[in-house]
């Protein structure tokens, strides 16, 4: 398996926060994007995203839901919020879009990393590519939480960063 020779040694996997189908939003100094445009620097992936992916609605577009409407826009996978695009959650958000689908995050027992395939780009060093890495203490706490206005709620993960920004993505 990939992740097996991407792991350090003595280092084991914690979570993997699995590919969704769907396009990551956000809220970065007040102002809403859905789909979230990076704001940082990202690499290239050569893979364009895929047909079969839902584009977020109209309504969630222009901003006109209400509170957390946006978790039953099937064209929505995650929501990053932060008061400025150096914060952390955008810095995830950017290489996530930039990963076209094809990147997700993980977790380890050293680092938080967003990893790509290699097969999805142009000079593949090894199986798996890290995009993004920062040291553990980099995120305050990990939480399942179930949101929406759904009886039941959609399951999302709410990761919190230590620079206080956010990322909720769907599980």
């Amino acid at each position: 398996m990939a992740a097996q020779s991407w792991l350090r040694q003595g280092e084991s996997m914690h979570r993997i926060f699995e590919r969704r189908p769907g396009f990551l939003a956000s809220t970065v100094a007040g102002s809403p994007k859905a789909p979230h445009v990076p704001v940082n620097p990202v690499p290239k992936c050569a893979q364009a995203v895929s047909a079969d992916y839902l584009k977020p609605s109209e309504l969630v577009a222009r901003g006109e839901h209400v509170g957390d409407e946006w978790v039953h826009d099937r064209g929505i996978r995650g929501w990053a919020t932060a008061a400025d695009g150096h914060q952390l959650a955008v810095q995830v958000a950017d290489v996530l879009a930039a990963g076209n689908g094809y990147a997700w995050l993980v977790t380890t027992t050293q680092r938080i990393a967003v990893v790509i395939p290699a097969r999805f780009i142009d000079q593949p060093a090894a199986p798996l590519v890290t995009w993004w890495e920062q040291p553990p203490n980099a995120v305050r706490g990990i939480r399942d939480v179930l949101l929406g206005r759904a009886f039941f709620g959609t399951p999302f993960a709410s990761i919190d960063f230590a620079d206080g920004s956010n990322l909720l993505l769907r599980q």
